[in-house]
């Protein structure tokens, strides 16, 4: 009798520590925190403009970089992390290379990843609304962020690998086709 007590409360520890976990099927609120890594490097720290009308705030840019247009595919992530988040980063960093090696009508295409549990990334939680690990495509020119776009499906096409990376090339087409 004393082990069928002491497996039960194990087990009601375990279901309380997997309840506070962040979830990683993409539903849950509670999954979104901080991110680390930028936009292209000096823009990391921009909000994203043109959807909805937020604040913006500027980085410094070099004037190099000023005229130069960039897209960010941005993977926001938590640190607990499961095998489909990883493989969602994985899916995501790989459709960038593979389809956007050489720039796209002018848009120079980069992947980053970011850790939202991150202080300097927590921002990006509000600034995209995010909810959970998320994809979201933004457009800077000239330093200055422009609209952005939020890839809803990844979690859906997560089992097809192709289908999953097509849906990430035409859906960054179309926010870098928009005006």
């Amino acid at each position: 009798m004393k082990y069928v007590l002491a497996a039960f409360v194990a087990v009601s520890i375990g279901a309380a520590i997997y309840k506070a976990l962040p979830c990683c099927s993409g539903d849950s609120p509670a999954a979104a925190a901080p991110v680390t890594a930028g936009a292209p490097a000096e823009l990391a720290q921009t909000a994203p403009a043109a959807k909805p009308a937020l604040a913006v705030k500027q980085a410094s840019v070099p004037p190099a970089k000023i005229a130069q247009k960039t897209a960010v595919v941005y993977y926001f992530y938590t640190t607990a992390r499961c095998y489909s988040c990883n493989l969602i980063e994985s899916y995501t960093r790989e459709a960038v290379d593979k389809h956007f090696a050489q720039p796209y009508n002018g848009w120079r295409v980069e992947f980053k990843g970011l850790n939202l549990d991150e202080e300097v990334n927590r921002h990006f939680t509000q600034d995209y609304w995010l909810n959970s690990k998320s994809v979201v495509v933004q457009k800077f020119e000239g330093g200055k962020p422009l609209n952005w776009g939020m890839l809803q499906s990844v979690w859906q096409l997560l089992g097809d690998k192709e289908k999953f990376m097509n849906y990430v090339a035409v859906e960054t087409r179309k926010v870098l086709d928009s005006k």
